[in-house]
């Protein structure tokens, strides 16, 4: 099977790189995939004896994975710390979010002689993976090595349910060789029973994305006034200015939001828009495509820079729109939203996670393509969380409703923050499994 599986990895791999250089993908940690590290990293490696192994693909996963890796560091302190990420945005977010004592690198890619090499570098005493990232070699070969394997936060999406019965008798021996699966939901641990994890070995424990914290929150309310004051500083949104913000959109929603906000000024003179892509490499076009629009448009991570230097004066930025651009603000900049468009929504992409915006009791709307978060979804439906609309004339016409209606706004917030708050406890459900497996490590 190893061998068989490393030649459809290499086709794969033949097609995937050559798309990585010419969208100048490639970057200075890039050899990580390959298990190559610089003399740093290897020096970290080095030192530890054993290590949690915690791989979190991208942003959202290293945002639920952050909890885990404190209390792991605080309560085992003799094991190292390593989180792999997938995406470059993860792995600035698990720079920015973790403690220095967190070995940040890239995922190996699934090559059986990268697996193992990497296996024997880490030295794990348990690798968790989050979210159904299921690679057989990096599997095979932990398992060979008697590493505990766990899946956490494990989901199977309605799309990709489909693909792995397609697949069934070849990854069920890659499932039978994983030790937990702490999976979202029922539906989830079902799912994933069907295509070949062992019953015995299946929990449901939640969703840990309903745990993610905010800075801003859980001060007295002094302190937590004077940062959201703070954060509309600098990004100089006055206190009399409403803020619809348009959070992880894709290629498509964009213009639409952009005209709503349009229409929309010409009823709410006091409405600013600041829009959050998915992929912030997208920011350039977004501000570009403002412009052409007719809207004037700054990036956030120029605006600070841009008026100290007098190049542009705060005049010009007081109506502009806002295009963030930068990794680890969008938690907190939700605090001061009055609505929450969530992106990936009103095209095809699945939708995105509602849980930051919520624990802020913000209105948050979404459109009609959240499959990648069917059970939140329904759940921010069914307590009156969140508004769902079929289409882009839908969210102008809730947009401009919800601007006329203080009343509503603060009951979809205030339904939002109560759910994720009744929905918590996910972490440390996790934390007690991931506790067993290690406390019996060390007797």
């Amino acid at each position: 099977m190893t061998i068989f599986y490393n030649i459809i990895f290499l086709l794969y791999s033949i097609i995937y790189i050559p798309p990585l250089l010419f969208k100048g993908k490639f970057h200075r940690h890039f050899l990580e995939r390959f298990g190559i590290f610089n003399s740093r990293t290897t020096e970290e490696l080095d030192s530890f004896d054993k290590s949690v192994w915690i791989h979190a693909v991208s942003v959202g996963e290293v945002s639920a994975a952050k909890p885990i890796v404190e209390r792991l560091q605080k309560e085992f302190p003799s094991f190292g710390v390593i989180v792999s990420t997938t995406t470059k945005a993860g792995h600035h977010l698990a720079k920015y979010l973790l403690s220095d004592t967190t070995v940040v690198v890239y995922f190996p890619l699934d090559f059986s002689f990268i697996a193992r090499r990497v296996v024997t570098l880490f030295k794990p005493a348990i690798f968790c993976m989050m979210e159904t990232e299921i690679w057989p070699n990096l599997i095979l070969a932990l398992s060979d090595s008697r590493v505990p394997i766990i899946l956490l936060n494990g989901r199977i999406s309605d799309k990709s349910i489909g693909s792995y019965r397609l697949v069934v008798s070849f990854i069920r021996p890659v499932l039978e060789r994983i030790s937990g699966f702490c999976m979202q939901s029922k539906l989830d641990a079902e799912r994933i029973i069907s295509i070949g994890a062992l019953k015995d070995r299946v929990m449901v424990t939640g969703n840990m994305k309903f745990d993610i914290q905010p800075v801003i929150g859980h001060e007295d309310e002094a302190t937590k006034t004077e940062k959201i004051a703070k954060v509309r500083e600098n990004l100089r949104v006055g206190a009399d200015e409403e803020l619809l913000i348009a959070g992880s959109t894709h290629h498509g929603e964009e213009k639409a939001v952009l005209a709503i906000y349009k229409n929309l000024l010409k009823f709410h003179r006091h409405l600013r828009l600041l829009i959050a892509p998915r992929h912030i490499e997208r920011a350039k076009s977004i501000e570009s495509l403002a412009r052409k629009m007719n809207l004037p448009a700054i990036r956030v991570s120029r605006l600070a820079k841009a008026v100290a230097s007098g190049k542009v004066s705060s005049r010009d930025t007081e109506k502009a729109v806002l295009v963030l651009d930068t990794i680890g603000q969008l938690k907190d900049i939700y605090a001061i939203a009055s609505i929450v468009f969530m992106g990936g929504s009103l095209v095809r992409k699945g939708g995105h996670n509602l849980i930051e915006p919520a624990i802020h009791a913000r209105a948050i709307l979404f459109g009609p393509h959240m499959f990648n978060f069917r059970d939140m979804s329904e759940a921010f439906l069914k307590n009156g969380a969140a508004i769902q609309v079929e289409s882009a004339e839908g969210l102008s016409g809730a947009c401009a409703r919800l601007l006329g209606d203080l009343k509503e706004r603060q009951a979809l917030g205030e339904n939002a923050k109560a759910l994720v708050e009744s929905n918590s406890g996910a972490t440390e459900r996790t934390l007690e499994v991931i506790s067993h497996i290690l406390k019996s490590d060390t007797k």
